[in-house]
């Protein structure tokens, strides 16, 4: 029993069982286009025993709504070139939706135009005007824009989807507590 209690005491202690969420900053950028924005949620992707990025939701509206305006930031702990990141979403988008050749091909320019590469430190915030355009905000600064109402839904899918790969940092850009 003593033996239990020690390790329910140890890993009550750990730094994994009462992590904070952690801290994502909203560029003043992003603030200035969208200044109704507030945090929702922020989580961090572990991927085996790598630590990848830290996320955050940024909602307009007093629920997460995909038809209301958001912005999804990453900080990266790693670094990945831009093909890596271009290769990655375009198979997510991919798997979640049923997108046909031409669409892909089109995705996939407009990715190569918002991704450059990343190292540990950078941030890469998405901006999402529903129904008119996804801009892409590169440490601070406005990269890229998307003028595609489509694109929207079906990228940050990739994150907020019911169907994502990572339920669990899903449920905490959400903030559900369930």
């Amino acid at each position: 029993m003593a033996k239990l209690l020690t390790i329910l005491c140890l890993l009550l202690m750990s730094p994994f069982a009462w992590s904070a969420a952690p801290k994502v900053p909203l560029p003043v950028a992003v603030k200035t286009a969208a200044p109704d924005l507030h945090l929702l949620g922020a989580g961090h992707l572990n991927w085996l025993f790598f630590s990848v990025y830290n996320a955050a939701l940024w909602i307009s509206s007093d629920q997460y709504t995909p038809t209301q305006t958001f912005a999804l930031g990453i900080d990266y702990e790693r670094s990945f070139s831009s093909h890596e990141l271009v290769k990655t979403s375009l198979k997510e988008m991919r798997r979640l939706d049923d997108l046909d050749a031409a669409q892909l091909a089109k995705y996939r320019t407009d990715l190569q135009h918002a991704f450059p590469d990343v190292k540990a430190g950078d941030q890469i915030v998405g901006l999402c005007m529903p129904g008119k355009y996804t801009a892409f905000y590169y440490n601070g600064v406005l990269h890229s824009k998307i003028d595609d109402p489509q694109f929207c839904p079906d990228f940050f899918a990739i994150w907020l989807s019911p169907h994502t790969q990572v339920p669990g940092l899903r449920k905490k850009l959400l903030d559900r507590h369930e």
